[in-house]
This record gives C-alpha cells, structure tokens and sequence, in this order.
C-alpha cells in the first residue's frame, strides 16, 4: 500500500538549488517592489524550498544583499569588457554603443528596474553606494575611449563621455520599454549622436 505522504511535494535539497538561483529570485523581487520586496521566507516560498537552503549559501539577509549588489556589479563590468571597438567610422561606433547603453537596457523592462532599484538603495546604503560608483566609473571611462575617435583631447572625450552617461540614465528612468518607445529612442539616439560629434570634433581651419 503507497505511502500516504507520497501525494505530498518535498521540497527541494540544500544542495539542489544554487546559490544563484536564491540571486535570481532576489532580482525578480527587487524589480517588482524594489530592495524592501527582497524577503528571506517569500523567496523560500516561490523557490519551494526551506529557509535552510538559505542559509546553506548566505549567513543573513544582508549577505544575500551583499552578494546581489556584487554580482549586478561584476555582470555589468563583464559587459563593458565584452564591448569592442569595431570596424569602420567614429560615427558608426557612437550609434552602435548608444544601441548598447540605451536602446537595449531600455527596453528591457526589467533590467531598468533593478538598476533604477539599485540607485536608488545606494542613496541609503553605503555598499550600494560603493558598486553604483564603480560601474559609473567604468562605463564613463569606457564611452571614452569610444568617444576618442571624435576628438585629439582626452579630457574633452571624458567630459564627452560624461555627458552620454548621464543623458542615457536620464532615458531610462523617462522611457518605459514599451513598444510605444521606439521612435523615441530612435530620436533621442539621433539627438545625441549628432550633439556629441558637434561638439567632440575640432573646428577646421
């Protein structure tokens, strides 16, 4: 005769759910409601385990905050690295990287919450404080050196880039992702592009 628990789910092992998978779970809450949404026995819930595989991978909540910060900052500094110059013109490549660090994430829904969640814990929390300002650094110091091919002056490329930057944050938190964006985004892209090479390039003679 079958066991009478053999109707019953068992949840799931320590050892079988990630340590990313408990990240996971933590981003998809934080773009929901933001960092406050992020609680250790709701995510246990829709994970269907115990809040011992939690504290299999993390010692506190402020751990898994820790570590979500961390790695949002080291999958943001792996993009940067993967983003090469390409062939052909200064112009082109200034396209390409606005597609990248503005049309992309924005229409991306989710990703813009996460990181406008972010931005907005490092205005009460120190180590969010920390991780925003790295990643701000890199992509500033990246656009740069795309922004290069406009002008001779370093410094002029970083202020270049600078400006791109916070213009492209600025896109993030107006647009909303929706289809209704497109042509927006197009404009703002053209905007831009045509504003940074004006400026960026020497004037002849």
């Amino acid at each position: 005769m079958a066991s009478s628990n053999a109707s019953v789910p068992r949840a799931r092992s320590v050892e079988q759910l990630s340590r990313d998978a408990w990240l996971d779970a933590a981003a998809a809450a934080i773009a929901e409601g933001g960092f406050d949404n992020v609680r250790v026995l709701t995510l246990a819930k829709q994970l269907g385990v115990t809040r011992g595989s939690f504290y299999w991978h993390f010692q506190d909540h402020a751990e898994l905050i820790a570590s979500f910060l961390d790695r949002w900052r080291e999958r943001r500094l792996a993009e940067l690295a993967c983003l090469q110059a390409g062939p052909g013109d200064s112009v082109a490549e200034l396209r390409r990287v606005l597609r990248l660090v503005l049309s992309e994430p924005a229409r991306n829904t989710r990703r813009m919450r996460v990181e406008l969640a972010v931005r907005d814990f490092a205005r009460r929390d120190a180590h969010a404080a920390r991780i925003v300002a790295d990643v701000d650094q890199a992509r500033i110091a990246r656009c740069a050196t795309f922004l290069e091919g406009l002008t001779a002056d370093r410094e002029r490329a970083r202020e270049l880039a600078l400006l791109l930057y916070v213009t492209t944050i600025g896109g993030r938190v107006v647009l909303t992702g929706s289809a209704d964006d497109e042509e927006a985004l197009g404009r703002i892209e053209d905007l831009i592009t045509e504003f940074v090479i004006a400026t960026g390039r020497p004037p002849r003679g």
